[in-house]
């Protein structure tokens, strides 16, 4: 039935009028979204050892490059989908709250960045900070409004550009190739931030965090598998 309902919303993507919130019904709905998430992995997992196999050699990832300690897969299983959610679909609620507060963390976070390199860390923790408190007082303050109208009368749009955009972030993970072979690597990202975007607007941000971390887990785990081999 989960796949089902996506496969609806795919068709004719809309704004629900409000999330489920965290049920029982809503954490099995996740959790049957990760079962169809790992089933398209697994395909495209298999679609790129079909390619290896035929001779096409992988573009190096950054991934390949760092050492799984504690501290980087604690960034990359909790870390990284907390951040990319609140950036890429905190707002995709379209509510006044929701909109404001990415924007102000957004600005919190570019301000240190586009002030140079010779920025002190300092900086960029207090800008951060400011915009942390910033984006909840907007949280509060605006959390009884609707969707903006022309937000919910577009909804499409926008979740096909959030999932777009958040593919195309992932072209950084790799180091060398052109555009025309990278792009075919980041239609994992594209098809995850498909379902990510659907349980954010349906469960709540809960619940596309929650399956944006267990994907993570699990790509990460085979990652470790794969060196240690």
């Amino acid at each position: 039935a989960a796949w089902r309902d996506f496969a609806a919303f795919l068709r004719r993507p809309a704004l629900p009028e409000g999330v489920t919130g965290i049920r029982r019904t809503a954490l099995a709905a996740t959790l049957k979204l990760f079962a169809l998430d790992l089933l398209i992995m697994a395909i495209l997992v298999g679609l790129a050892a079909l390619a290896s196999a035929l001779g096409f050699k992988m573009p190096e990832n950054e991934i390949d490059n760092i050492v799984l300690g504690p501290r980087w897969l604690a960034i990359i299983i909790i870390g990284a989908p907390i951040a990319e959610e609140l950036v890429f679909r905190g707002w995709l609620s379209g509510r006044p709250g929701h909109v404001t507060a990415t924007v102000a963390l957004l600005i919190g976070i570019a301000l240190p960045i586009v002030s140079g390199p010779q920025g002190h860390p300092i900086l960029l923790l207090g800008s951060i900070a400011i915009a942390v408190v910033v984006a909840l007082g907007l949280l509060v303050w605006l959390r009884k409004h609707p969707p903006f109208p022309w937000f919910s009368r577009h909804f499409a749009w926008f979740y096909v550009a959030g999932t777009l955009l958040f593919a195309l972030a992932h072209l950084t993970n790799y180091t060398q190739g052109t555009a025309l072979i990278l792009l075919p690597l980041v239609v994992p990202q594209l098809l995850v931030g498909l379902i990510l975007g659907y349980a954010r607007v349906t469960y709540g941000l809960w619940s596309d965090m929650l399956l944006h971390m267990l994907h993570n887990g699990l790509l990460i785990s085979l990652v470790v598998l794969q060196k240690g081999m």
